[in-house]
C-alpha cells in the first residue's frame, strides 16, 4: 500500500489499534484493519470522485420526489453552506469527503429546481370543446395511421385565456404539413396526460420539460394559413428539417422498401415508414436500440471518423512524427458527432449521447485517457447538470448501466491481460484476441444486456432473453458494414456517386431485418414482468455501482444490495381496482387473479399500460379483458372475488339501482344518501389523478398518482375548493356534497393521442 493510503488509513485510527482480548476481539479489530486499508486503496485510486455524481443525481431525485415546488434559495444556501463546511474539514478526510457528498446532494437538487423553473411556461387548465387554431408546425413525426405535430400557436378561436406556447397534437391522417409551414385546424386541446397508475411514466412531466403545454387531436383537416414571417426559432428548424428531409429522400430513393426506412433512421432519425410488425420484431431480438440515434452510434460516427483521420494522418512521416495527430482526429471526430447532432434532429438523448462523446473526446485532445471510468463519471456529471431530468428517464439509465459495466470490466479485465501478453502463446494474449473477436463482442452484449435488464423491467416491464445473439448476429452488420457505408455515402453525395454507396448499404440492412425477424421468431424470447417500486430499483442500483466503481473486495458489499432489491421486486402487492385519471377507464381484478375492463368506454393505451404492470401479456384488444362483464346502455358491471358486483353507471338513472345490488360504486354522479355500496367518487381525480385501490380486509387502501395536496409545474391545476374524499367513510354516509353530472358525461373519452 502506497504511503497517502497508509496515511489514510492510519486517519481511521484502526491501523495501530489494540486488539480487544480472545479470538472475538482480534477477528474484528483484524477486519477493521482490512476494512480501512481497503477504503484508503480505494480513495487512493480515486475512486471516490466516481461516487460524485452518484450523490449529485440523489439530489436530483429529492427534488422530483417532492410533493411541492421548492425555492431555489434554499438548495442554493445548502451548497454554499456545505461547501464551506468540506473546505474547513479538508485535513480530516472522511469528514470531508462526507460534506463533500452532501454539498453534491444539494447542488442537485439545486440545479434541478433551478432548470423547472427556467422552462416554466404555460400548462392548459382544463379540457377545451373544440377550438380552431392557427399555429406554427415545428415538429412533424409521420406515422402508420396519421400525423403527430408540435406545433406553436399563434391565435385560438374562441380565445382561450391559457394558450401554451406549444402544443402536441394527432392527427388520424396523413396531413402533409412541413415545418415552417402555418397551418390552421380545428380540434380539442386537453392537459398534458397523468400518469396512467400510479408510479408509472408520468407523461405530464414529461411534456413539460420539452416545453410542450397542451396535447390533443384534430378534427378534419389541418390546412396552409398565411401568418407573415415565422419567428427566427421556426425558421431555424425549418431549414434543418429541409436538410434533414433532403437526405430522407436521397436514401430513401436509393434503398427502398423496409430497408430504406431504417437505413434513413439510422442517419436522420426519421423512422416514418417503419411497420409496427418490424418494430416489436426488433424489440424482441433485442435490435431495436439501434434505431434510437443514441450512444451506439454516436461512438460508432465517431470512433470511424477518429480512426480513419488518425490512420490517414498517420501515413505522413512527418506529421505523425512531430504533431499530436491523435489530438487531431479527436477534434474531427468531434466536429462529425455535432453534425450528425443536427442531421439527427438534436432529440434529447441524441444530445445526451453527444454530451458523453464529448467528453471522452475532449479527454483524448487532452491527452487523457479516453476509456476510463473518472472520463465516465464526468460525461454523467456533465448531462446530469445540463439535463437533469434525464435522470428519471430509462435511455440515461440504461445508456450509463451498460457504459459503466463495460468500462468496469474493461478496466479490470485489461492490465491483466497485458501482463501476460509477451511472449507466444499465452492466457493473456488470448484473453487479447478474444476481447478484440467475435467472442468480444458475445461478452460485451452480455455484460450490457445483464446490466440493463433492471431497468428494462422497471420501465418496459419486459425482459428480453435473445438480445445477446440478436446483437451478435445483428449488430456487426450495422457497426462494420451499413454505418461506414452511410458516413462515405454521405461525404460522396456532394459529388454524385453517393446512390451505389447507399444501395449497397441498403443490402446490409436487409440482411440485418431477416436476422432480427429470424431472431424474434424463437420461442421464449420475451418475458412480461409485473411493476416493481423504486426502492427495488434503488437498491440494485447501489448495489450495481458499488460492484462496477470499486476496485477492492468492497464491491462485493454491493452484492447483498443487488440481491436485497431483486427480492423486493416480487412482493409488491397487486391492485383490485384501477381508475385512470379522467375516471372513464376503469378495471378490477376477477376471480381468476387476471384484471377486466368493467368502464363501457376505455382507453386502449391506458389498458395496456395497465396489463403491463400487471406482469399480464395479454393485449387491450383481447377479449378476454371482458370475460364476466356484462354492458349495457346504463353502464356495466362484474362480480368481485371476494362476492358482490362492481358496478360502473353511465347514465345518472342508473346510479340508485347499483347502489341497491352492487357492493361497490364508481361514478361521478350524484348518490343517493341511503346508498349501500361501497362509492369511489371519480370527481376526486381532479386532485388525485389515477389511483390504485388495494384491498385490506373489508376497506381498501387507496394509492395516488399525485398528492392530494402540493403541486409541480406539470400537474394539472386543481379545482377551487376542498378536495373530495375518493371513499365514503362508511356506506350510506355522504361525504361530500352531491355530484350533478358532467356536461360530457356522454362524450367519448379523451383520446391517447398525447401518449
Amino acid at each position: 500500500m502506497r504511503g497517502r493510503a497508509r496515511a489514510i488509513a492510519a486517519v481511521l485510527g484502526t491501523a495501530g489499534r489494540p486488539a480487544a482480548a480472545g479470538r472475538a476481539g482480534l477477528a474484528v479489530a483484524e477486519a477493521r484493519v482490512r476494512l480501512a486499508n481497503w477504503l484508503a486503496l480505494e480513495v487512493e485510486r480515486g475512486r471516490a470522485f466516481l461516487f460524485l455524481p452518484v450523490a449529485f443525481g440523489a439530489g436530483i431525485l429529492v427534488h422530483f420526489g417532492a410533493p411541492d415546488e421548492p425555492t431555489l434559495w434554499a438548495p442554493a444556501l445548502a451548497t454554499v453552506g456545505l461547501g464551506l463546511l468540506a473546505m474547513r474539514l479538508r485535513e480530516h478526510h472522511w469528514a470531508f469527503l462526507g460534506a463533500v457528498a452532501l454539498a453534491a446532494m444539494a447542488a442537485g437538487f439545486g440545479v434541478a429546481a433551478l432548470r423547472t423553473q427556467i422552462l416554466a411556461h404555460t400548462v392548459l387548465g382544463t379540457e377545451t370543446v373544440f377550438v380552431r387554431l392557427t399555429a406554427w408546425v415545428e415538429v412533424v413525426e409521420r406515422r402508420e395511421n396519421g400525423d403527430r405535430l408540435t406545433l406553436a400557436p399563434i391565435s385560438a378561436e374562441p380565445v382561450l385565456a391559457q394558450l401554451p406556447s406549444r402544443i402536441r397534437v394527432t392527427s388520424r391522417t396523413a396531413t402533409g404539413a412541413k415545418v415552417g409551414q402555418a397551418v390552421v385546424f380545428s380540434g380539442r386541446l386537453r392537459p398534458p396526460a397523468d400518469p396512467a397508475a400510479p408510479g408509472l411514466f408520468d407523461f405530464g412531466r414529461d411534456a413539460y420539460f420539452a416545453g410542450v403545454g397542451a396535447t390533443g387531436f384534430a378534427v378534419g383537416r389541418i390546412t396552409p394559413a398565411e401568418s407573415g414571417d415565422a419567428p427566427l426559432g421556426v425558421r431555424m428548424r425549418a431549414s434543418l428539417d429541409r436538410l434533414r428531409s433532403a437526405i430522407s429522400e436521397r436514401i430513401r430513393a436509393a434503398i427502398p422498401g423496409h430497408a430504406g426506412a431504417i437505413a434513413d433512421a439510422l442517419v436522420t432519425g426519421k423512422r416514418d415508414g417503419i411497420p409496427e410488425g418490424l418494430n416489436e420484431a426488433m424489440r424482441a431480438s433485442g435490435l431495436y436500440h439501434i434505431l434510437s440515434i443514441s450512444g451506439f452510434h454516436m461512438a460508432l460516427v465517431a470512433a470511424l471518423i477518429f480512426a480513419v483521420v488518425r490512420g490517414g494522418l498517420a501515413l505522413v512521416p512527418a506529421l505523425a512524427l512531430r504533431r499530436r495527430v491523435k489530438a487531431w482526429a479527436a477534434f474531427a471526430a468531434l466536429l462529425a458527432s455535432t453534425a450528425y447532432l443536427v442531421i439527427s434532429g438534436a432529440e434529447v438523448a441524441t444530445q445526451r449521447s453527444w454530451l458523453m462523446i464529448a467528453v471522452v473526446l475532449i479527454g483524448v485532445m487532452l491527452d487523457r485517457g479516453a476509456l476510463t471510468l473518472r472520463t465516465l463519471a464526468l460525461a454523467a456529471l456533465a448531462v446530469l447538470i445540463l439535463l437533469p431530468e434525464s435522470l428519471l428517464g430509462p435511455s440515461f439509465q440504461m445508456s450509463f448501466a451498460a457504459t459503466l459495466a463495460l468500462v468496469s470490466g474493461y478496466t479490470m479485465l485489461r492490465p491483466w491481460a497485458e501482463r501476460h501478453a509477451d511472449g507466444g502463446v499465452s492466457a493473456g494474449r488470448t484473453l487479447l484476441l478474444v476481447t478484440n473477436g467475435v467472442a468480444g463482442l458475445a461478452i460485451s452484449s452480455f455484460v450490457a444486456s445483464l446490466a440493463t435488464t433492471p431497468y428494462s423491467a422497471y420501465h418496459f416491464n419486459a425482459i428480453q432473453f435473445y438480445g445477446v445473439p440478436g446483437n451478435l448476429l445483428g449488430a456487426p452488420i450495422i457497426e462494420f458494414f451499413v454505418m461506414p457505408l452511410e458516413i462515405l455515402a454521405l461525404l460522396l453525395w456532394p459529388f454524385g456517386w453517393d446512390r451505389p454507396v447507399w444501395a449497397l448499404a441498403g443490402l446490409g440492412v436487409e440482411l440485418f431485418i431477416k436476422i432480427a425477424e429470424w431472431v424474434a421468431s424463437w420461442p421464449g424470447g420475451k418475458s412480461v414482468v409485473p411493476s416493481f417500486g423504486p426502492s427495488a430499483l434503488g437498491l440494485m442500483s447501489a448495489g450495481f455501482i458499488l460492484m462496477a466503481a470499486l476496485s477492492t473486495p468492497l464491491r462485493w458489499f454491493g452484492v447483498p444490495l443487488f440481491a436485497l432489491g431483486v427480492a423486493l421486486v416480487p412482493g409488491a402487492p397487486r391492485p383490485a381496482i384501477i381508475i385512470d385519471a379522467e375516471g372513464f377507464t376503469v378495471a378490477a381484478r376477477g376471480a381468476d387473479g387476471r384484471m377486466r375492463v368493467v368502464s363501457p368506454r376505455g382507453n386502449r393505451f391506458t389498458v395496456q399500460r395497465w396489463l403491463s404492470s400487471d406482469g399480464d401479456a395479454r393485449i387491450a384488444s383481447d377479449n378476454s379483458l371482458m370475460a364476466g362483464v356484462r354492458c349495457d346502455t346504463f353502464g356495466c358491471a362484474m362480480p368481485l372475488p371476494e362476492g358482490g358486483r362492481i358496478a360502473v353507471p353511465r347514465q345518472p338513472e342508473a346510479v340508485a339501482d347499483d347502489c341497491h345490488e352492487a357492493r361497490v360504486v364508481v361514478t361521478r354522479f350524484a348518490v343517493p344518501a341511503n346508498c349501500r355500496a361501497r362509492v369511489i367518487d371519480t370527481r376526486a381525480l381532479a386532485w388525485t389523478g389515477a389511483v390504485r385501490l388495494f384491498r385490506e380486509g373489508d376497506s381498501y387502501r387507496v394509492e395516488t398518482a399525485r398528492p392530494a395536496s402540493g403541486t409541480r409545474p406539470w400537474f394539472r391545476p386543481r379545482p377551487a375548493g376542498e378536495p373530495i374524499p375518493l371513499l365514503r367513510p362508511t356506506p350510506g354516509s355522504q361525504s361530500a356534497p352531491p355530484a350533478q353530472p358532467a356536461a360530457d358525461d356522454g362524450a367519448d373519452p379523451p383520446a391517447d393521442a398525447d401518449q
